[in-house]
Protein backbone atom coordinates (compact mmCIF):
# COMPACT_ATOMS: atom_id res chain seq x y z
CA UNK A 1 0.00 0.00 0.00
CA UNK A 2 1.53 3.23 -0.68
CA UNK A 3 1.07 6.71 1.35
CA UNK A 4 -0.50 9.46 -0.35
CA UNK A 5 -0.29 12.73 1.76
CA UNK A 6 -0.17 11.07 5.12
CA UNK A 7 -3.13 8.89 4.37
CA UNK A 8 -2.76 4.62 3.62
CA UNK A 9 -4.59 3.88 0.06
CA UNK A 10 -7.85 2.09 0.63
CA UNK A 11 -7.57 -1.52 0.81
CA UNK A 12 -9.29 -3.61 -1.74
CA UNK A 13 -12.20 -4.11 0.02
CA UNK A 14 -12.68 -1.30 1.19
CA UNK A 15 -12.99 -0.52 -2.77
CA UNK A 16 -15.20 -2.79 -3.22
CA UNK A 17 -17.37 -1.49 -0.39
CA UNK A 18 -17.31 1.70 -1.50
CA UNK A 19 -18.08 0.97 -4.97
CA UNK A 20 -21.28 -1.40 -3.68
CA UNK A 21 -22.80 1.24 -1.30
CA UNK A 22 -22.68 4.04 -4.03
CA UNK A 23 -24.26 1.19 -6.99
CA UNK A 24 -27.10 0.71 -3.84
CA UNK A 25 -27.26 4.43 -3.37
CA UNK A 26 -27.62 5.33 -6.79
CA UNK A 27 -30.20 2.72 -7.05
CA UNK A 28 -32.34 4.19 -3.79
CA UNK A 29 -31.70 7.73 -5.20
CA UNK A 30 -33.59 6.36 -8.95
CA UNK A 31 -36.88 5.15 -7.11
CA UNK A 32 -37.06 8.98 -5.43
CA UNK A 33 -39.16 10.12 -7.85
CA UNK A 34 -41.99 13.17 -7.91
CA UNK A 35 -44.51 10.17 -8.35
CA UNK A 36 -42.95 8.49 -5.49
CA UNK A 37 -43.33 11.71 -3.61
CA UNK A 38 -46.71 12.65 -3.85
CA UNK A 39 -47.53 8.70 -3.56
CA UNK A 40 -46.49 9.07 -0.06
CA UNK A 41 -47.62 12.61 0.77
CA UNK A 42 -50.87 11.36 -0.05
CA UNK A 43 -50.26 8.37 2.55
CA UNK A 44 -49.54 10.57 5.29
CA UNK A 45 -53.01 12.42 4.74
CA UNK A 46 -55.09 9.78 4.79
CA UNK A 47 -53.11 8.47 8.25
CA UNK A 48 -53.54 11.82 9.55
CA UNK A 49 -57.46 11.95 8.68
CA UNK A 50 -57.83 8.15 10.14
CA UNK A 51 -56.49 8.94 13.10
CA UNK A 52 -58.22 12.51 13.84
CA UNK A 53 -60.75 11.57 16.37
CA UNK A 54 -57.96 10.60 18.68
CA UNK A 55 -56.44 13.93 18.44
CA UNK A 56 -56.10 16.54 21.38
CA UNK A 57 -56.71 19.70 20.26
CA UNK A 58 -53.70 22.46 21.51
CA UNK A 59 -56.23 25.00 22.20
CA UNK A 60 -58.29 22.88 24.99
CA UNK A 61 -55.13 20.67 26.29
CA UNK A 62 -52.59 22.59 28.66
CA UNK A 63 -48.68 21.49 28.39
CA UNK A 64 -45.41 22.87 28.80
CA UNK A 65 -41.98 21.56 27.99
CA UNK A 66 -40.37 22.19 30.87
CA UNK A 67 -42.23 22.80 34.87
CA UNK A 68 -39.29 24.20 36.30
CA UNK A 69 -38.69 21.03 38.56
CA UNK A 70 -41.83 21.53 40.25
CA UNK A 71 -42.53 17.46 39.50
CA UNK A 72 -39.63 15.62 40.30
CA UNK A 73 -39.29 12.60 38.11
CA UNK A 74 -39.63 9.06 39.80
CA UNK A 75 -36.86 7.57 41.30
CA UNK A 76 -35.71 4.12 39.40
CA UNK A 77 -35.78 0.93 41.10
CA UNK A 78 -31.75 0.99 40.81
CA UNK A 79 -31.17 4.08 42.67
CA UNK A 80 -33.89 3.10 45.08
CA UNK A 81 -31.95 0.13 46.06
CA UNK A 82 -28.78 2.08 46.25
CA UNK A 83 -30.51 4.58 48.62
CA UNK A 84 -32.06 2.06 51.22
CA UNK A 85 -28.35 0.38 51.00
CA UNK A 86 -27.16 4.01 52.24
CA UNK A 87 -29.07 3.94 54.41
CA UNK A 88 -28.82 0.97 55.89
CA UNK A 89 -24.89 0.79 56.10
CA UNK A 90 -25.30 4.08 57.89
CA UNK A 91 -27.36 3.26 60.31
CA UNK A 92 -25.19 0.59 61.15
CA UNK A 93 -21.81 3.00 61.34
CA UNK A 94 -24.03 5.47 63.52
Amino acid sequence: MKQTNGIAEESLKTKKVRAKLKKHFEKIDKQVTQQELNRKISEIHRWISRHAPHRISVKEKSFSLFDENKNAAQISRKIAAITLQLKHQFHQNT
